[in-house]
């Protein structure tokens, strides 16, 4: 879901190399973006038939559990990434942060609300007044994790200022996971909006460790990715053990959320394992190029899916929200909400909405400037 005006590269033995491209952080952002929709899927079917899963849905909806934490992780990797390389520029950093996250927010935050007016007569909209709802990401479900975003992007330029190293970011790493462990299923014990921000799942500190663990990932990349992509069937079999791990904890204790304990290690290893995972589907052109597009389209289809489930919720008959019709209903939310965003992308202003990276394709490499293939990916 993350993007923004920042390019990034991999640097080969001969130097930094300007079409290098890094595709396996992409691949990362696809696949979190395809989790976070499977979780909505699955949430809205189970809404439209009287609150039951079946076991295809419930193992849909809790495996979607990875996806926003993972997010986060994308998040901290871009913005550290970029300031390894070229330092922090805070007009470029305050320019890129307000035009492709903050506005995009505040607008589709006042969209859900009119969307939910429309549907529920006699709600009216006072955009004054719901002003804690909207900066608190709770004009809609989802938008909670943008909120979240922008609370770390207010403390990033005093965090990139103090963690500058490797030594300094695996200590940052560690200061942030006892605070993301301490801070699980905090109860601040005061009442009112204050109380409720801090017991609220858009408390930003509870998911630092994600950011952090993100910047890790951007400060040992060059050694993470070259252990990860040598031993693509070893990261498959990870990642599968992870999700085997986290059937049997939502067996075991019953519904768990994307803020559980057990994420702070089953993200970095998926994260890690994920980009191991990329070589092994970057050689099928259309399954790599599948991926590319919905990496590209990945904020988009965040902030627009809920809105065309919530409208098919009340068009559709209820016939088509039978089980049998889960993964036809995945495909056509996905479908309808890239067509509209490769439409909607044409026009003018159109990435203060919803932006969309431009993406390069990456040029012919010398034969001793070969390597794993990577991605130009904005912050």
């Amino acid at each position: 879901m993350t993007t923004g005006g920042y390019s990034m590269s991999t640097h080969t033995a001969a130097g930094p190399s300007k079409n290098n491209y890094l595709f396996e952080i992409h691949f990362l952002r696809a696949l979190a973006c395809l989790l976070v929709l499977g979780v909505h899927v699955s949430a809205t079917n189970y809404a439209m038939n009287d609150d039951t899963y079946t076991s295809f849905t419930y193992f849909m909806n809790q495996i979607g559990r990875f996806g926003t934490p993972i997010f986060a992780v994308i998040s901290g990797f871009l913005l550290f990434y970029q300031v390894k390389r070229k330092g922090f520029q805070p007009g470029k950093f305050i320019v890129s942060r307000v035009s492709k996250i903050l506005i995009p927010f505040l607008i589709w935050s006042t969209a859900y609300l009119y969307l939910l007016a429309y549907y529920n007569p006699g709600r009216e909209v006072n955009l004054l007044g719901e002003a804690g709802t909207i900066l608190s990401g709770n004009a809609f479900y989802h938008l909670y994790f943008v909120a979240i975003v922008v609370q770390f992007y207010i403390i990033f330029p005093i965090i990139q200022r103090i963690f500058r190293t490797q030594t300094m970011m695996i200590a940052f790493a560690f200061i942030s996971f006892m605070i993301s462990y301490k801070l699980y299923g905090f109860d601040p014990s005061i009442s009112g909006p204050v109380g409720e921000f801090l017991a609220g799942k858009s408390f930003m500190p509870v998911w630092i460790f994600y950011f952090a663990f993100g910047g890790l990932l951007a400060y040992f990349w060059e050694e993470i990715s070259a252990f990860a992509v040598k031993r693509p069937f070893k990261m498959l079999l990870l990642a599968l053990f992870i999700s085997g791990l986290a059937v049997l904890e939502y067996t075991v204790n019953g519904y768990v959320s994307n803020r559980r304990l057990s994420n702070l290690i089953n993200i970095p290893l998926l994260s890690i394992s994920i980009v191991g995972i990329y070589s092994l589907i970057s050689s099928t052109k259309i399954v790599k190029g599948f991926f590319i597009l919905i990496g590209k389209y990945s904020m988009g289809i965040y902030l627009i899916h809920p809105m065309i489930l919530y409208v098919m919720a009340r068009e559709l008959p209820q016939q088509y929200w039978d089980f049998t019709y889960v993964p036809a209903m995945f495909a056509a939310v996905l479908l309808i909400a890239v067509i509209f965003i490769a439409v909607f992308s044409l026009l003018p202003l159109s990435s203060f909405i919803i932006p969309v990276p431009k993406l390069k394709k990456p040029a012919a490499k010398k034969p001793e400037e070969s390597q794993p293939e990577a991605e130009k990916l904005p912050a």
